[in-house]
C-alpha cells in the first residue's frame, strides 16, 4: 500500500477549491506542491530497483490518446470554412516539426546507447530541443492576433495546442530529472519510458499540425 495517492487527492482537492471558489492563492500552493511533490516522488523512485509494470504506461498513454481524441475532434467539429489558421503551416509550426523530429531522433540514440559513458549528451539535445519547442509555442501564442475567446473552433485549437506544449515540458522536465539523478544510476525502465513518451509526444503533434494547422 502507498500512501502517494492520498497526497496526490489533496493537491488536486485544493486545485478544485481554487477553481470553484476562484483562490489564486490556492492555485498558487497546488502547482508548487504539485512540482515538489513529483520531483521528490521521481527522484527517489529512480534510485529504486522495483519491478514495475509496462501495461500501467500504455494505460496511461490509452488515457492520453483519448484526451487528444477529444480535442481533435473538437476542431473539426467546430471548424468551417471562414475560419484562418493561428498560424501560417510552413512557417513556425512547420519548424516545430523538424525541432520535434529532431529530438525523436537523439532520444531513440540515447535510448539505444544507455551503456555508453556518453549517452547523456544525446539526452541533453533532446532536452534543448524539447526546450526550444516550448519557447516557439509561447512565441507562436504570444504573436497570434486571435484569442481563446474568438469563436468555438479558436478555444479547441488553443487548447489542443496548450495540451501538447504541456505535455512536452512535461517529458521535458522528466529527463531533467533523469539527467540530474544520473542516467547510470537511473533504473532502465524510467529511461524506456521517457523514450516512449517522448515518442507519443512526438506523433501527437503530427496530429496537431495536420488538424490546427493544416486542415
Amino acid at each position: 500500500m502507498s500512501i502517494v495517492p492520498i497526497f496526490a487527492a489533496s493537491f488536486v482537492g485544493c486545485f478544485l477549491v481554487g477553481v470553484f471558489l476562484w483562490k489564486l492563492w490556492l492555485l498558487i500552493v497546488f502547482v508548487l506542491l504539485m512540482i515538489l511533490f513529483i520531483i521528490i516522488y521521481v527522484h527517489d523512485s529512480l534510485l529504486s530497483n522495483k519491478f514495475h509494470y509496462e501495461s500501467a504506461f500504455w494505460l496511461f498513454i490509452f488515457s492520453e490518446i483519448m484526451i487528444f481524441g477529444s480535442l481533435f475532434l473538437c476542431c473539426l467539429y467546430y471548424d468551417s470554412s471562414g475560419n484562418v489558421n493561428l498560424s501560417d503551416p510552413l512557417e513556425i509550426p512547420f519548424l516545430g516539426c523538424f525541432l520535434l523530429l529532431g529530438s525523436s531522433v537523439t532520444i531513440t540514440g540515447f535510448h539505444h546507447l544507455l551503456g555508453w559513458a556518453y549517452s547523456w549528451i544525446l539526452l541533453l539535445f533532446t532536452i534543448i530541443l524539447g526546450m526550444a519547442f516550448v519557447v516557439l509555442q509561447i512565441y507562436e501564442i504570444w504573436e497570434c492576433e486571435i484569442n481563446l475567446l474568438s469563436t468555438s473552433f479558436y478555444a479547441g485549437c488553443f487548447c489542443t495546442v496548450g495540451t501538447h506544449s504541456s505535455h512536452v515540458l512535461l517529458g521535458v522536465i522528466g529527463m531533467c530529472i533523469i539527467l540530474w539523478t544520473g542516467v547510470f544510476r537511473t533504473n532502465d525502465y524510467y529511461c524506456t519510458v521517457i523514450t516512449w513518451y517522448w515518442h507519443f509526444v512526438d506523433y501527437i503533434w503530427l496530429f496537431v499540425y495536420m488538424i490546427v494547422y493544416v486542415c
